[in-house]
C-alpha cells in the first residue's frame, strides 16, 4: 500500500517535469517562429528588387506647345484677336488657321502698295539700263544729217566764192565769210556727234542706283509679307487644342494664344531616384497606374533617359521624405495613347521592370 503511494507520487512529480519542460520551450519556439516568419517576410518580396518604382507625369510628344501672338513690325500694342477659328477639344492639322488678328486689312493694303513700289522700281531699271529711246536716238541722227548737209553746201558755196575771187569778181572778205561758215558748220557736226555718242551710253551710276532703289522696295516688300502673313496664326503641328488663352476681341498676354498637345504619342516622365537610375535601361517595360486611372493599368517601355539631375517635380502624399530627393527624368513611351490623351500633367505611379 505504501509502495502504490510512492508510485502515484513519481508519476505526479514526472508528469509535472514535462509540462513545466513543455512550458519553458514554448516561448523559445514562439520567438524563433515569430524571427524566422520575419526573415521569410523580408526575404519574399524579391520582385521588389527587380523593379524600380517612382512616381511620375503624363505629357504628350514634345510636351505642350504654347503658340503665341504675333509679332507686327513696328506696332508696339499686344496684338488682339479679331476672328478665333478653333474650339478647346478640337483636332487640328499642321497649317490649319487658328485666329485672326486685328488689322490684317491694313497690312494686305501695305502689301500690296509695296508691290506696286517694286513694279515701279523694275521698269525705271529697265529705263536706265536701256538707255534714251530710240526716237530720240533717230532725231539727233536727223540733227546730224542736216548739219553735214548744210556743211557740205558752205564747202560749195566757199569752192564757188574762191573761184571768183581769181577774177576779182568778189572781195576778199566774202570769200573769207564763207570759209568761216564751213568751219562753223563741221564744228556744229562734230558737237552733234558727240551728244549722240553720249545719249548710247547709260553711266554705271545711274543703274546701280536705279537696282538699290529696286532691292530697297523688294525689302519693303517682303517686310509687308511677313506682317500679312502672321496676321493670321496657323496651327504649327497636328494635335489637340487643350486650353484657350485669348478670344475674339481680346488682347494676347504673356500666356499667349493657345495650347496645343500632340496626343497621338503619349509619355510618361518618370523622375526616378538618383540612387536607383543606374538599374534603369532604355527598352525595359513598365506599368503605370495612378488614381486618376482609376483601375485601368497602362503600359511602356523606357524610350530615354536624361543626363541630368534636378529636383523632383511630382509631389508625393509624404513631402518630409520628399525634400531632399533628386532624381533623373525618364521618358516612357505609352503603348496606348488613348486613355492618357485627356490626362496630360496627371500624376502616376511608374513601375520600371528591370
Amino acid at each position: 500500500m505504501k509502495r502504490n503511494r510512492t508510485g502515484n507520487k513519481f508519476v505526479k512529480w514526472a508528469g509535472a517535469a514535462v509540462l513545466l519542460a513543455v512550458l519553458s520551450a514554448f516561448p523559445v519556439w514562439y520567438v524563433q517562429g515569430h524571427r524566422n516568419q520575419k526573415e521569410a517576410s523580408a526575404v519574399s518580396p524579391v520582385e521588389e528588387t527587380r523593379a524600380v518604382s517612382c512616381l511620375g507625369r503624363i505629357e504628350p510628344e514634345d510636351g505642350v506647345i504654347h503658340v503665341a501672338g504675333p509679332y507686327i513690325w513696328g506696332d508696339s500694342h499686344a496684338p488682339r484677336v479679331e476672328s478665333l477659328k478653333v474650339r478647346e477639344g478640337d483636332d487640328v492639322r499642321r497649317g490649319q488657321a487658328l485666329a485672326v488678328f486685328v488689322g490684317r486689312a491694313n497690312l494686305e493694303a501695305s502689301l500690296a502698295q509695296a508691290q506696286a513700289q517694286i513694279a515701279k522700281a523694275r521698269r525705271r531699271v529697265e529705263q536706265v539700263k536701256a538707255g534714251v529711246r530710240k526716237p530720240d536716238l533717230a532725231s539727233q541722227q536727223a540733227e546730224i544729217s542736216r548739219l553735214e548737209a548744210e556743211v557740205q553746201h558752205a564747202r560749195t558755196d566757199l569752192r564757188r566764192y574762191e573761184a571768183l575771187r581769181a577774177s576779182d569778181d568778189v572781195t576778199v572778205a566774202e570769200v573769207e565769210a564763207r570759209r568761216s561758215a564751213v568751219q562753223v558748220g563741221e564744228f556744229a557736226v562734230e558737237a552733234a556727234r558727240h551728244r549722240l555718242e553720249s545719249m548710247q551710253e547709260v553711266p554705271d551710276t545711274d543703274i546701280r542706283v536705279a537696282e538699290a532703289d529696286l532691292a530697297e522696295a523688294e525689302a519693303n516688300e517682303q517686310r509687308a509679307l511677313r506682317d500679312f502673313e502672321v496676321s493670321t496664326i496657323y496651327a504649327p503641328a497636328d494635335g489637340k487644342v487643350l486650353r484657350i488663352n485669348a478670344r475674339d476681341g481680346e488682347a494676347v498676354g504673356l500666356a499667349g494664344l493657345l495650347d496645343i498637345a500632340r496626343t497621338r504619342r503619349m509619355f510618361v516622365i518618370a523622375e526616378v531616384y538618383e540612387t536607383d537610375i543606374s538599374r534603369v535601361l532604355v527598352g525595359q517595360h513598365a506599368t503605370i497606374s495612378g488614381d486618376l486611372l482609376g483601375t485601368t493599368i497602362l503600359t511602356g517601355a523606357v524610350e530615354r533617359i536624361e543626363h541630368s539631375v534636378k529636383a523632383a517635380a511630382v509631389m508625393p502624399g509624404d513631402t518630409i521624405t520628399f525634400a531632399d530627393k533628386r532624381i533623373v527624368e525618364t521618358v516612357i513611351r505609352l503603348d496606348r495613347n488613348e486613355p492618357a490623351a485627356n490626362l496630360i500633367d496627371g500624376k502616376v505611379t511608374v513601375v520600371i521592370r528591370i
